[in-house]
């Protein structure tokens, strides 16, 4: 199966990069980093040009907040998997986050154990 093409949104560049370093270690086989982004301009620009099947996605972003970027990604790439990725963890946030358009949600705190079934699960109901 090839890999699930994935852009990376946050604004803490050291979290991107354990991210990162977590999916091409424990995700090789199963998913490739398209790119990072890190604010909701970059993200929309960056999911233009780079068309990943999954986003990724932190709500807590300067200028564009992750809840104003995922409508906006929707229109952009309407059969991506958006996940959102955050530190936020009252479920008030999962529910704003789905409501908005995301297809799945992921706190950081259980980002090593929910991440990769998470992308695993939604990448298969994606077209």
């Amino acid at each position: 199966m090839k890999p699930v093409s994935v852009l990376l949104v946050d604004d803490h560049r050291l979290f991107l990069r354990l991210v990162a370093r977590f999916l091409q270690e424990q995700g090789a086989a199963e998913v490739a980093i398209a790119g990072v982004a890190y604010n909701g301009h970059e993200a929309l620009t960056q999911a233009q040009a780079l068309r990943p099947q999954a986003i990724l996605l932190d709500l807590a972003m300067p200028d564009l907040s992750g809840l104003e970027v995922i409508p906006r990604l929707r229109v952009i790439l309407p059969t991506a998997a958006i996940i959102v990725l955050t530190g936020r963890k009252a479920e008030g946030y999962r529910q704003a986050a789905l409501a908005a358009g995301a297809d799945g949600f992921v706190s950081k705190a259980t980002l090593a154990t929910d991440l990769l079934p998470t992308i695993r699960q939604l990448a298969q109901t994606r077209p």
